[in-house]
């Protein structure tokens, strides 16, 4: 897994809930620091945990098994399967 695949999948579930391509929501970099989601996807431990940010018009919230739901629905990628 490399350090982008959780920025990848929030991009991809913001466009899926937009019904666009990845290519056309505005840059994640806007609305919050990458550093703070490579941190997130790096943590290991058992705690549960969730963080929830705002993306454009969407609330995002990632939890601690990876899961990304937008505007409180579930979004399935690759990573949760």
């Amino acid at each position: 897994m490399t350090r982008t695949d959780l920025l990848t999948e929030v991009v991809k579930a913001v466009a899926a809930a937009d019904g666009v391509e990845p290519s056309a929501v505005e840059p994640l970099h806007e609305y919050i620091d990458p550093e703070v989601l490579y941190r997130l996807d790096g943590v290991e431990n058992d705690t549960e945990w969730r963080f929830t940010f705002r993306y454009g018009t969407h609330y995002v919230t990632i939890s601690h098994d990876s899961r990304v739901v937008v505007d409180g629905d579930f979004h399935r990628s690759e990573r949760s399967a």
